[in-house]
């Protein structure tokens, strides 16, 4: 069987599995039934979006939802929601993420959602939204559809632990601070955290403290700013080999090999050090995060904005996670309910997560003067948050499931460098062209 088959098959596949479903699902049921859907959580969001649904249930006993955390990593998300959809049990609800949502809608997993603007008590509409963020639901081969909205507008920042820094003798972070003071500040602290017990790093692996690979909201922007992109749609190509993003590359490995991260058999191991466990004094990550941050470390948490590199802006990575509808789903109609009581009610929904401290509103409104400015420190730098928003770089998407193959051709670009010692053109330039050739099946298989 040729690739263009094989991938002809399983979107075939998908779609009539979506249609099954949907067949089935056109009986009609007593009025005094309760519909029960199910909500797909990225992993780390469900204690989060749990406390919503449970204020949903509260007040809608004709509708309930039923949270089920979903496996992390864009990859094996993207593989679970395809197989609950040829199996039928996929999430009415789910968390439509910005970098795998061009691929779920690819397969036509994804309900539009352009059809139900206005029609609910809430009456949310396209333009209640950041356009830019909200860009990031619009699918390349079907740009008249938007297949997610964005839960938060999420850009990057540095958290950092004040404890450390203070027991460590080091000054804190400032903004305006280079890429060259970030790497020697985050040195210095794993000098220093090399002698204590437990050790402590200077930074973390990545949002949550472990990584196997490097976050497309740190590479996206630094490849940026060296004058490259992961994509270039007038060529069709990756440009992750160039001369410019090798510069790039050699920035985010750097920490990786001059030991501010965890050598990468601990950062990528079952129990990596954190930034929440107290053993990393610095974390790049998103407000997203801040409840278990606060959680875990009380008044150690603080921010301050990202690094400026290559004598320009600070390299900050936008994005956002999303809510959408699975195109499968027997109850569309319910689903647009909670999602337009999401984002219009004001007693709870995405206030509740705004007020918990987890996220910045997705709209040009909660962005400038939102509620999360005023609430009680820590961090006491707020604006670090707003700051990155407004100098944030949303990654670019791939054509189809292009966007796994880049996913998967940096892990193992970083994994050589790491563990084999090879040079990171030479990494960087096998990955390009694993890459280019993904983007290139795409277009034949159109």
């Amino acid at each position: 069987m040729n690739n263009k088959t094989a991938s002809k098959k399983f979107r075939v596949g998908i779609l009539a599995g979506l249609l099954s479903v949907s067949l089935a699902g056109m009986g009609v049921q007593s009025a005094h039934a309760v519909t029960n859907l199910t909500f797909g959580s990225i992993g780390w969001f469900a204690p989060n979006i749990q406390k919503v649904i449970d204020e949903w249930n509260a007040a809608n006993p004709d509708i309930q939802i039923k949270v089920e955390p979903m496996p992390d990593g864009n990859g094996p998300t993207v593989t679970y929601l395809s197989s609950k959809a040829l199996s039928g049990s996929a999430p009415d609800i789910f968390n439509n993420l910005d970098v795998y949502s061009d691929q779920l809608a690819d397969v036509g997993f994804t309900e539009d959602l352009v059809k139900y603007f206005g029609t609910g008590a809430g009456k949310v509409k396209r333009a209640d939204f950041n356009q830019s963020f909200l860009s990031s639901y619009v699918p390349l081969n079907f740009p008249d559809q938007v297949t997610g909205l964005p839960i938060a507008a999420d850009a990057t920042v540095v958290f950092y632990n004040k404890t450390i820094f203070k027991k460590a003798g080091i000054a804190i972070p400032k903004k305006g601070w280079t890429y060259e003071e970030f790497m020697t500040t985050c040195k210095k602290i794993s000098t220093w955290g090399a002698k204590q017990k437990p050790q402590i790093w200077g930074l973390s692996g990545g949002p949550g403290g472990g990584a196997t690979s490097i976050w497309q909201a740190q590479y996206n922007p630094m490849i940026k700013s060296f004058g490259a992109s992961v994509y270039n749609p007038k060529t069709n190509t990756s440009q992750i080999g160039s001369a410019n993003a090798i510069k790039a590359w050699t920035k985010l490995v750097e920490p990786w090999q001059n030991g501010c991260i965890p050598k990468y058999s601990i950062a990528s191991g079952k129990t990596p050090p954190t930034y929440a466990g107290g053993q990393s004094a610095m974390e790049i990550s998103v407000r997203a995060l801040l409840p278990s941050y606060l959680a875990a470390l009380k008044g150690d948490v603080e921010v301050v904005e990202m690094p400026r590199v290559n004598g320009g802006k600070p390299y900050v990575g936008g994005g956002s996670y999303g809510l959408g509808i699975a195109a499968s789903s027997k109850y569309k109609a319910e689903a647009w309910k909670f999602i337009d009581w999401f984002y219009s009610t004001k007693n709870g929904g995405i206030n509740t997560l705004q007020m918990a401290y987890g996220l910045v509103p997705p709209n040009d409104a909660g962005i400038k003067s939102g509620a999360w400015r005023s609430l009680p420190a820590p961090p006491k730098n707020v604006d670090a948050f707003g700051n990155a928003i407004k100098d944030s770089f949303i990654a670019p998407k791939l054509p189809g499931q292009s966007g796994t193959a880049l996913d998967d051709a940096i892990l193992k670009a970083l994994q050589s460098i790491l563990l084999k010692k090879v040079s990171v053109a030479d990494a960087f330039k096998k990955a390009e062209a694993s890459v280019t050739a993904s983007i290139k099946k795409e277009a034949v298989n159109q």
